[in-house]
């Protein structure tokens, strides 16, 4: 037998008891439930649940049952009239008989005065029952409008006689909406990144402090979640969206009572969560429904929650969305940063590798995967799930199984340094895809240097490009040298040449290289005419790009970084005006920008001097020309002979990009034929770029040697 169940037939037999010494007729014995429930008492019983009471256990502590027991009634004050007002409040929970019972023997349900007769008083003042009735609501439910309070009735519920019974499980109000995370939870992994913060907020609320606001993007729960096992203390998790529907619906108080109370049973403190700004500010179209939402809010929550001591979290991606300190006194603001350094990302990426058992190059990572603690975890949590290992064993080095790719499954293994990085790049798109790309469109590339025919001087020039973004951050960084360069530490490469020379396939091969998703932008949604339009535009590209890690692409660039012209009206000033941003936009980012041209002097001095590298591109030479040809003969490809030293010397003008037009012409006509390529398919399709380009007309002394396939 538990103390709550002795505590209750013993409440049972004491009303029994007073009820005869007030000279009225005991009832107990005519109900069955009630008659067993007092003749189960045993004295041994009572003299244990008596030595519990009163607390003179061995050290003053208990575990289990006991132990439940006895912080419940501390948790009421100790007072003994709230005691008794418990114990009645369950034996009606638990006996539905009992309150038949009290109704004939009272004409009452559970209430203080009820509770004060049992205890020798015969009245409280309004003062005393108010204060006790605050307590009580703590464990117990009590509605706190009824006059006069002290006979507002009280009733426990399965939340209570749970805890008494060793149950952490939260109360049916919040089952559907909290989420409760302890202490010891063995899910929580090293933060890698943040130390800081967490150390600080612990420090709040240590201090004295009631309210922290983590404010920023990226791991705010995770910090929270942190900050809570520094304290050594559960926190319930709850989305303020749901909570606020449900207070649409129904009574708030009901719900901010359960909350309170579920705090207690668990000592625990709380997190709020899912604030945005339509909702805490009213977004542009309804600011004033926002503010009048933050007010209820703050009345309803925030302050009964600080005023009972509950530590709280506010999570909200803004200090704007905060709610008005004179709701939460002693609130401090901790931000999350915007931008992680190299050595924090690297460190993260390290702890990350380390926890899932990859043994990867976390300074490569670092370089190139500018991510936020959950993101980057996102990432790489993702790309384990992509993993079918064989065993149940994912923390060694190497991970026999399946990979699922684009391909669909194919046998592999993961071992030290061999991850497939795009997995991260695909990752982020998947990301981006659900969110507004603004005034561009996001290009995932698997073309790599290899696949571009280049001279070896431009080649040469995207190398050392390449080279600045995974390298760059150890000399920046670990070299000490970011100091010198508080500005321009981004990448950013020209690549000037005439049309059809490799540029934008160059552009793709450098997104492909680095394993990251080119943001291309489009310079119709971004050029306006109104003023300060295109300057907005142009914001939201760079600000894409750089939250969601993508090398931003400027195709045919001049259009907008071209030259400043003398200022005769106001359409030159605001031109220029445009070129003057983009001059301080480009000098602060710190990301990668790609851009290309066809006339390299179209570009402004003030735009070249900010150029880390510019590759020139030239119209192929013929062993270029020919290895275009060649490269576009694939394995399985049904071909015949195809004479590709009469194709790159015959057809000198031919750039790569048309080389490729012809070739493409040329196999969707042999395949509509059902015949494999041969020379008089690709004699066919030359003619027809040779008259599209021709002012004059075709010549057949075109086609040299094979013009009689014609």
């Amino acid at each position: 037998m538990d103390y709550a169940d002795i505590a209750i037939k013993l409440i049972i037999a004491r009303v029994d008891a007073y009820l005869a010494d007030m000279g009225k007729r005991r009832t107990a014995g005519t109900y069955p439930a009630l008659d067993e429930a007092v003749r189960g008492l045993t004295d041994d019983a009572l003299k244990e649940w008596a030595l519990v009471s009163g607390g003179k256990g061995e050290g003053g502590s208990y575990e289990g049952a006991a132990g439940r027991y006895v912080r419940a009634l501390e948790l009421m004050g100790g007072n003994t009239i709230l005691q008794t007002l418990m114990e009645l409040s369950l034996a009606e929970y638990i006996y539905p008989e009992f309150s038949a019972y009290l109704e004939a023997g009272f004409d009452l349900g559970p209430c203080l005065h009820m509770a004060a007769l049992i205890e020798g008083r015969d009245r409280l003042s309004n003062t005393e029952a108010r204060e006790l009735a605050e307590k009580a609501r703590r464990l117990l439910i009590l509605d706190m409008r009824s006059e006069p309070l002290q006979y507002a009735p009280v009733r426990a519920d399965g939340r209570l006689a749970g805890y008494l019974e060793g149950s952490d499980d939260t109360g049916t109000l919040l089952s559907d909406m909290a989420v409760l995370y302890t202490s010891d939870d063995e899910s929580l992994h090293e933060p890698f990144a943040n130390e800081a913060l967490i150390r600080q907020g612990a420090s709040h609320f240590r201090s004295g402090g009631r309210v922290l606001a983590l404010t920023g993007r990226g791991g705010r729960r995770f910090i929270a979640r942190h900050i809570a096992k520094d304290l050594g203390r559960s926190f319930l998790f709850l989305n303020i969206a749901d909570l606020i529907r449900r207070a649409d619906k129904d009574d708030p108080t009901p719900l901010r009572d359960a909350l309170i109370r579920e705090t207690y049973y668990l000592d625990a403190g709380v997190c709020l969560y899912g604030f945005d700004d339509r909702f805490i500010m009213g977004g542009s179209t309804d600011r004033e429904r926002g503010r009048r939402d933050m007010e209820r809010l703050s009345g309803m929550l925030f302050k009964p929650l600080t005023d009972e001591g509950i530590p709280l979290i506010l999570c909200v991606d803004e200090t704007a969305m905060l709610p008005d300190r004179r709701y939460t006194d002693g609130m401090r603001c901790v931000s999350l940063p915007e931008r992680y350094g190299f050595d924090d990302r690297k460190r993260l990426w390290q702890g990350l590798f380390k926890l899932h058992g990859l043994g990867l190059d976390a300074a490569s990572f670092a370089s190139r995967y500018r991510m936020s603690p959950k993101e980057a975890s996102l990432a790489v949590a993702a790309y384990m799930d992509e993993l079918q290992p064989e065993g149940e064993d994912v923390s060694g080095k190497e991970i026999k199984g399946k990979r699922k790719g684009a391909d669909g499954d194919r046998p592999g293994s993961v071992s030290a340094g061999s991850l497939e990085e795009e997995s991260f790049a695909r990752i982020s798109i998947e990301n981006i895809r659900k969110s507004d790309t603004g005034p561009g469109r996001i290009v995932y590339s698997d073309i790599r240097l290899e696949d571009v025919k280049l001279k070896s001087n431009v080649k040469m020039v995207l190398e050392d490009a390449l080279n600045a973004v995974l390298s760059g951050p150890v000399a920046l960084d670990e070299w000490g040298l970011r100091k010198n360069y508080p500005y321009g530490s981004g990448v950013s490469l020209l690549m000037a040449g005439p049309p059809g020379t490799g540029k934008t396939m160059s552009a793709n091969a450098i997104a492909g290289e680095l394993s990251l998703p080119l943001y291309q932008v489009n310079l119709s949604n971004t050029v306006d005419k109104y003023i300060g339009e295109t300057e907005k535009n142009l914001e939201k590209a760079f600000s894409f790009a750089e939250k969601n890690n993508a090398i931003l692409f400027f195709d045919e660039a001049d259009a907008l970084f071209g030259t400043r012209s003398e200022v005769r009206d106001a359409k030159d000033r605001y031109a220029n005006t445009e070129i003057s941003y983009l001059l301080q936009r480009m000098e602060a980012y710190d990301g990668i920008v790609v851009m290309t041209t066809n006339l390299k002097g179209n570009i402004d001095t003030a735009f070249m001097r900010r150029i880390r590298f510019v590759a020139h591109f030239e119209h192929p030479d013929e062993e270029m020309r020919r290895a275009i040809w060649e490269s576009c003969i694939t394995a399985r490809l049904p071909h015949g002979e195809i004479d590709t030293e009469y194709l790159a010397s015959q057809f000198d003008k031919f750039t790569g990009s048309v080389i490729k037009t012809v070739f493409l012409n040329a196999c969707v006509r042999a395949a509509g034929t059902k015949e494999e390529l041969s020379m008089k398919h690709l004699i066919y399709a030359i003619k027809q770029e040779t008259e599209k380009e021709s002012p004059v007309g075709f010549s057949m002394d075109t086609l040299g040697k094979y013009a009689y396939l014609l």
